[in-house]
């Protein structure tokens, strides 16, 4: 995980290009892995940690009616929270993380059901991501599936 992050710092420093987090199930653990390593500072830009609705609603400017219609463990809820984080921090690119962890189901939605949300100055893109295990592996895989999906895009 600490390579890839490594990878994608030096990827975004060499497009000249910045990113910024907007995590719910990651609890700041992806932002941990952009800023491990040297260089962050030149393109990391920030991260909200927004576990709450109201978070996501207060400091990501997500649409409560958009909550509401499609619950925060949503690919919707997940897009909005990208391009929230990418406005907010003014970066060329935000990932966004939201799902439930566990060890049960939330609100009808499964253990280990994940959304992660990539934002980036023409589109965005949502891939959804079914994990099992406990509470750690799953925010785990959460975290290097956003990696892994940010590296495909760009390029890497």
């Amino acid at each position: 995980m600490n390579d890839l992050g490594r990878e994608i710092i030096a990827a975004l420093g060499a497009r000249g290009e910045t990113v910024a987090t907007a995590e719910s199930i990651t609890g700041g653990e992806l932002a941990v892995a952009l800023t491990a390593s040297s260089g962050a500072s030149h393109v990391f830009k920030g991260g909200v940690v927004a576990y709450s609705k109201e978070s996501k609603v207060r400091e990501l400017s997500v649409p409560i009616s958009l909550i509401e219609e499609h619950s925060v463990y949503s690919e919707q809820v997940a897009i909005a929270m990208a391009a929230g984080a990418r406005e907010r921090f003014e970066t060329d690119w935000a990932i966004s993380t939201t799902g439930v962890a566990g060890p049960g189901p939330s609100h009808g939605v499964s253990s280990g059901q994940v959304w992660i949300a990539i934002a980036g100055a023409k589109s965005s893109e949502a891939f959804k991501m079914e994990l099992a295990g406990p509470r750690t592996e799953v925010r785990a895989g959460a975290v290097s599936g956003a990696l892994a999906g940010f590296a495909r895009i760009l390029g890497r």
